[in-house]
């Protein structure tokens, strides 16, 4: 008897065989109509996948039945597994997913892998070559079964149709048991075709053990002496029953909580008691609350998670592991008590006992309460940020804004994932979808239009990044193909963005991750779907609104950017640590273990708990805005207009300082002649942000330096002359050596004597590294050249030879701003080229000099003679100008002083890098707004502005000029000043009070003069300038004509590109100029007309290279610097003539 005319007998009786199906028992079947029927008993729905020609039967099955159950095409058979996933994951019923043999049978194993991971319950089907009478060989088989074991609860091949039932049971009732998840059944070609009898087994529901007492009655004598506990989602808690439980277990007890990722929605996070989600395994603001916890229920945790925190063996927090299975216990999760059995019966059991005990803690904690305002706060900012391309924060508040409470978020896999886990609000079960345990890019579109086919009512919108939508963008077909009404939004950086941050957070060069991506507008329109790009941040929320109104599918493209999230993920932990001492000096309590640090407490007593107060009595220390709390720590407020936040004024430790050569208290020499000497203690090194002194340093005399400039004229000018190249190549490859050893330590100095932020400072130690490195490339390629001079009769027979010899004894002066890096480009050529030289560093900043000093000195390899290093007063130092013995003097610091001394040099050839107020032209934003913007303000404001070539003068086209106006302000208003050492601090201090009082001044002076001041310009304890901004600051204002010096810019519109130019130019300083541009041709004219020594095109004039030509023209120098160029001015050329050589 034939399977298919049963078949069409029993689909013209319409839907018999799912109404009446016990009815039809013993009747002989085809085995593929018998699984669609079983699949039907089993409630299932749609089948997603690919058919292939092994599985024509059980299509042919399912045409047949197409009044019960759907067959859902895909474009590939990974999207149809994680839709049977998604299937699974939000009704607790396992989808199904469809394919064929081979290849679209291994497409499975990404989607299994992340069902099995996950927890969600679905049956993969598979087919196979017929396996009793194969004419095909091996063609395209592999061992499916074998291949699935690892990534499924169960597979199976079906070896004949009697025992396809039985294995189709088996196949349900093991992806719906704890912990649900995947499985697989093989069907070949044959078995599906052959007839069977018709066998259906009964579906049944197993019921879950629950928890013994023993383990309940444990759990609750914890909870009973609880001060402080804490509750945890995980995702094994999203099960109704549970949902229903914890929610009156919370409601009932007042316990503060808090989610997985994949916990969230379980509960309402809108809730007075969320602390937040654990998106990040520690070091979060939710890790903080933590801290001050005694006991921590998990509830519904899975370890295939991503940890939620870190547990260390030995704490003395107590934590309840309570799930459906047991945990398993390794170095981040070792809980104190397991309670194992049905979820919602034990919350309901301990909620039963702890109440009959009359155990609560609601309204009764002030700490939480406290910490919540307090971190809740701070996780409000960035969400109203206008900067485009967009950051993740603003991305996340728009789409809060607009989907509806019971609106879906399907997100694939980035690092926005963790940001919409720690800032999207989720308020109902399985509305937020994000995967954290397989984590694997692809899925968000997939489990969208999963959600779609369950939900045709529901608002549902994915996220995909641009990297992850490109593995399934071509189910945009499927959702054409079926009508859904859903919403696609594709973060667009041009790159796998997460790994880029990982890549350039390991130290490694930016590499291999950039994308070239297709327009996705035009791509989403090929599909039949409608697109759209963003083009401004207020642009998204409208538009992404608008597309959830209107039916059809709806591709949003929105530019994006990390640098934001980047910044900000950083700042977390000194934010957090500034909040428990706050809460510390309110409350008086100690964080009783430390999920976030392993470092101080916040009281002396380690472990104690002392009494809390009520918030509601607590009237001593008023609530604090972000912008106000770090400010109130200071000895002197902020002023109110200022928004620059900054840390108390206490100063930090760095780790390894203690083993560091120079601890405060200590007094250095100076070095003369390679010796090092203290015969006084007379320079104080003064800690520019304490204002105390750090250590003493000994001043040289006038004596010292005469005969330092005796020994260099005489016998250091012979000894470092006669240095082969590969000698003085050593000599300055040793410093490299050592410098790496010690660049931590380079950089702590720094931070000390020049109050340079301890970011900055380490970046300048790695310069000095770099300087020194090209230098020693560099003293082996100083080269002559050959040339025939018979270039007339006159010159028959002549030839010549020329070379470079060292100039002689140089004297040098470094400045205090970058004492590290400038001290190195003048010490670097000195010694490449084989010139003895004495340095004076600035007093206030000698500390990298000598450590430079240091390390010559015990190189058996460098002549002492060969360099003096000497910080002395401007009277002792005068020789180093005026004495003729010098053969070359270079100087850098302010252009008074630099031509001062040049009219002192004599005959001497002097090189000046001296100042500037540079100008920074934005004509377009075609790099992206929220780099020009990010550029621009670290070049105008790194190290408070104390750079010859940091941005003064802005000029914006007008075209753009309102957008970037107000992204500019934006972001200098959350700029971090505060300790250098601190980590998240970017705005250090002036280097001494008196140029503190004088920028304030001069941005005083530009806005009573007409200038609009926009941001900062106000000093604070003592030597702290906020980041200034004046609009339309008059043209002869000092903020405007001279070297500002500090942190401050000026900003004006213009319309005209060469009256622009002119206008860089009406300014008596030339060193560097910066043009964002996009059209060659104003970049060519900006580079042929502006005067300058330096152009940078989509750039910031704030860039130096250390090999570039370095220098300016009028007031802002002579000669260059960069090691190659310098080695020049640091030689001589030589000639030597020859008449007839060679000729026999």
């Amino acid at each position: 008897m034939s399977g298919g005319k049963v078949d069409e007998q029993h689909h013209n009786q319409g839907d018999i065989l799912s109404s009446s199906a016990s009815s039809l028992a013993g009747a002989w079947i085809k085995t593929s109509d018998l699984l669609v029927d079983i699949l039907i008993e089993e409630g299932v729905k749609w089948v997603f996948g690919i058919p292939g020609e092994e599985n024509l039967d059980f299509t042919e099955s399912m045409r047949l039945r197409q009044n019960s159950i759907k067959l859902v095409l895909t474009r590939h058979e990974q999207a149809a597994g994680f839709m049977a996933a998604t299937i699974g994951r939000m009704t607790g019923q396992p989808g199904v997913a469809l394919s064929t043999l081979g290849p679209g049978a291994t497409n499975f194993s990404t989607c299994a892998a992340f069902a099995h991971l996950g927890g969600f319950p679905s049956v993969f089907i598979t087919g196979q070559k017929p396996i009793k009478d194969s004419k095909q060989a091996n063609f395209q088989i592999i061992d499916v079964v074998e291949m699935m074991k690892p990534i499924t609860k169960y597979t199976h091949s079906v070896p004949s149709g009697n025992m396809l039932a039985s294995t189709v049971r088996r196949a349900f009732s093991t992806a719906v048991t704890e912990k649900p998840g995947p499985v697989h059944i093989e069907l070949a070609e044959d078995v599906a075709s052959e007839p069977t009898k018709r066998l259906i087994f009964d579906k049944q529901t197993p019921r879950r053990p629950i928890a013994e007492q023993k383990a309940i009655a444990a759990a609750v004598d914890i909870l009973k002496d609880a001060k402080r506990p804490i509750v945890l989602i995980g995702a094994a808690a999203n099960r109704q029953r549970a949902i229903n439980a914890l929610r009156n277990f919370v409601h009932d007890t007042g316990l503060y909580w808090a989610c997985t990722q994949m916990g969230k929605g379980v509960l309402d996070e809108r809730q007075e008691q969320f602390l937040g989600c654990c998106a990040l395994s520690d070091k979060d603001f939710v890790h903080g609350a933590m801290d001050y916890s005694d006991v921590i229920v998990m509830i519904g945790h899975d370890e295939s998670e991503k940890p939620p925190l870190i547990m260390r063996p030995g704490q003395a927090r107590k934590v309840i592991h309570l799930a459906f299975t047991p945990a398993t216990v390794d170095n981040v999760y070792s809980p104190t008590l397991q309670v194992i059995g049905d979820v919602a019966n034990a919350v309901w059991q301990i909620h039963e006992q702890i109440k009959e005990k009359g155990i609560s803690w609601k309204n009764n904690q002030p700490i939480y309460q406290r910490y919540k305002e307090l971190a809740d706060s701070k996780m409000l900012q960035g969400m109203d940020d206008n900067a485009f391309p967009m950051n993740i924060t603003r991305i996340c508040a728009d789409l809060r804004s607009v989907l509806p409470e019971d609106g879906i978020l399907s997100l694939d896999n980035g690092l926005y994932k963790v940001i919409v886990a720690r800032l999207f609000k989720a308020y109902q079960p399985n509305t937020v979808l994000l995967d954290n345990a397989l984590a694997t890019m692809g899925a968000g579109i997939p489990n969208a239009i999963a959600c779609k086919f369950l939900y045709p009512d529901c608002k549902v919108v994915s996220i995909s990044g641009d990297g992850g939508a490109q593995m399934n963008l071509p189910e945009l077909a499927t959702c054409m193909q079926y009508n859904l009404n859903v919403v696609h939004v594709i973060l667009n950086d041009n790159a796998f963005g997460m790994i880029k941050w990982k890549q350039a957070g390991a130290g490694f060069d930016n590499w291999g991750l950039d994308l070239k991506n297709p327009d996705f507008v035009t791509l989403a329109q090929s599909y039949g779907a409608k697109g759209y790009r963003v083009t401004k941040a207020n642009d998204f929320a409208p538009l992404l609104a608008q597309c959830l109104k209107e039916d059809g599918t709806h591709v949003i493209e929105v530019p994006f950017s990390y640098e934001w999230v980047s910044q900000n993920l950083t700042t977390i932990p000194t934010q957090v640590v500034e909040m428990h001492k706050l809460i510390g000096q309110e409350f008086g309590v100690v964080r009783k273990e430390e999920c976030f640090h392993r470092e101080e407490s916040t009281v002396t007593q380690a472990d104690s708990v002392a009494p809390e107060t009520s918030v509601s009595t607590r009237t001593a220390t008023p609530s604090m805005t972000p912008s106000t709390f770090m400010a109130s720590k200071l000895s002197r407020p902020v002023p109110s207009s200022s928004t620059v936040q900054v840390a108390q004024r206490m100063q930090s430790t760095v780790a390894g300082q203690d083993s560091y050569s120079v601890q405060p208290g200590a007094k250095l020499p100076f070095y003369l002649a390679g010796e090092p000497m203290a015969p006084n203690s007379d320079l104080a090194v003064v800690n520019k942000y304490t204002l105390e002194e750090f250590c003493k340093v000994a001043l040289a005399e006038e004596s010292h330096v005469e005969k330092a400039t005796e020994i260099a004229a005489t016998v250091g000018a012979k000894k470092m002359r006669e240095l082969p190249a590969y000698v003085r190549q050593q000599i300055l490859q040793n410093i490299v050596t050592e410098a790496t050893r010690r660049r931590d330590e380079f950089g702590y100095y720094l931070a000390i004597e020049a109050g340079k932020p301890i970011k900055d400072a380490r970046g300048e130690a790695d310069r000095l590294i770099q300087t020194f490195q090209l230098a020693a490339e560099e003293a082996t390629r100083i080269y002559g050249e050959y040339a025939d001079l018979a270039i007339a009769e006159r010159g028959k027979g002549y030839t010549s030879v020329t070379k470079r010899v060292p100039i002689g004894p140089v004297s040098l002066i470094a400045p205090f701003n970058f004492p590290l890096n400038l001290a190195a480009h003048k010490v670097a050529p000195a010694i490449a080229a084989g010139c003895p030289f004495v340095l004076k560093p600035a007093s206030s900043t000698p500390l990298g000099a000598l450590l430079i000093g240091e390390i010559l000195a015990s190189d058996p390899n460098m002549p002492k003679e060969g360099f003096s290093i000497l910080p002395c007063s401007r009277q002792a130092g005068n020789l180093l100008t005026t004495d003729d013995r010098y053969k070359l003097m270079s100087f850098t610091g302010s252009p008074e002083v630099g031509y001062a001394l040049k009219k002192k040099a004599g005959k001497k050839p002097v090189v000046l890098e001296l100042g500037g107020n540079a100008a920074c032209i934005v004509d377009d934003l075609n790099v992206g707004l929220s780099r020009v913007v990010d550029e621009v303000v670290h070049g105008a404001f790194y190290q408070s502005g104390q750079s010859c070539i940091s941005v003064q003068r802005l000029f914006v086209n007008e075209t753009i000029y309102e957008e970037f106006r107000d992204a500019l302000v934006a972001k200098v208003k959350g700029l971090k000043a505060g300790d250098p050492l601190d980590e998240d601090t970017f705005i250090g201090p002036l280097i001494s009070e008196k140029e503190a009082i004088r920028v304030e001044e001069w941005v005083k002076e530009a806005v009573d003069g007409g200038g609009t001041l926009l941001a900062g310009g106000e000093r604070f304890d003592r030597v702290f300038v906020s980041p200034a901004v004046v609009e339309n600051a008059p043209r002869d204002s000092k903020l405007n004509a001279e070297e500002v010096f500090g942190p401050a810019v000026t900003l004006a519109k213009y319309s005209d590109f060469a009256a622009v130019v002119n206008e860089v130019n009406n300014s008596k300083f030339g060193l560097q100029a910066g043009v964002y541009t996009n059209d060659w041709n104003r970049a060519h004219y900006a580079f042929d007309h502006i005067e300058a020594g330096g152009v940078c095109i989509n750039s910031t004039p704030s860039v130096r290279i250390d090999s570039q030509a370095y220098g300016g023209v009028k007031d802002s120098g002579l000669g260059r610097e960069g090691i190659k160029y310098a080695i020049e001015d640091y030689t001589e050329l030589r000639v030597m003539i020859m008449k007839d050589a060679g000729k026999l």
